[in-house]
């Protein structure tokens, strides 16, 4: 074989190689990566997910949501001056993650993921927002206000399944198993104890949340 076809196969192999390297760099940032460890009582939490408030807040709220489930748009509604007041004073953490249970809600979520990429903190206020517009005027009318935030790099809803399924999987490891899961759920942790709450016993939210 000639030298300068040997140098041309080679040369065509490092490209092949450069090309797949960067695009497997691309797909990894294009991905949202599903796990990241985090302090919350030793639960996994996406690095993704819609978080509130002081990392070493000494009480933590995972909350499961749904934003077509009207249970949750009730529950926040009532829980909303609270949770400002402990957001404010530094006593809670809190962590929306996604439980879509209305598979027509997917895209909705997503934008929620570019709008909270945009706004930060100030995401709390348009969930408010979005609860109080499913309530009053509709899916669709909440889903026009999120098409205002659309971006591409967003989780899939298996991305969002997997996460959920990896925190019930952490806390079936910890004896505290969730018999039927439904929107809201509240995983409140505190004082390194962990409890659950199914479905929107704002009454019992409260309680654990306020001692």
């Amino acid at each position: 074989m000639k030298p300068v076809t040997i140098l041309a196969i080679a040369v065509l192999v490092f490209a092949v190689l450069a090309a797949v390297i960067v695009y497997s760099n691309l797909i990894s940032q294009s991905q949202p990566q599903a796990f990241s460890t985090t302090s919350a009582g030793g639960l996994p939490l996406p690095n993704w997910a819609i978080t509130f408030g002081d990392l070493k807040a000494p009480i933590t709220l995972i909350e499961l949501f749904d934003l077509h489930c009207p249970y949750c748009a009730m529950a926040h509604e009532q829980l909303d001056p609270l949770y400002r007041e402990l957001l404010k004073t530094g006593k809670l953490r809190l962590v929306f993650l996604d439980l879509i249970v209305h598979p027509e809600a997917a895209p909705a979520h997503q934008y929620l993921h570019c709008a909270y990429n945009q706004l930060g903190n100030k995401t709390y206020d348009l969930i408010t927002q979005l609860y109080k517009v499913f309530l009053s005027d509709g899916a669709q009318k909440q889903l026009e206000i999120l098409q205002g935030y659309r971006c591409t790099n967003t989780p899939s809803k298996s991305v969002f399944d997997s996460a959920v399924k990896e925190l019930l999987s952490t806390l079936a490891q910890k004896g505290v198993a969730i018999r039927q899961l439904g929107t809201p759920t509240f995983i409140i942790i505190k004082n390194g104890t962990i409890n659950v709450v199914v479905g929107a016993d704002v009454a019992r939210v409260i309680s654990l949340i306020s001692q």
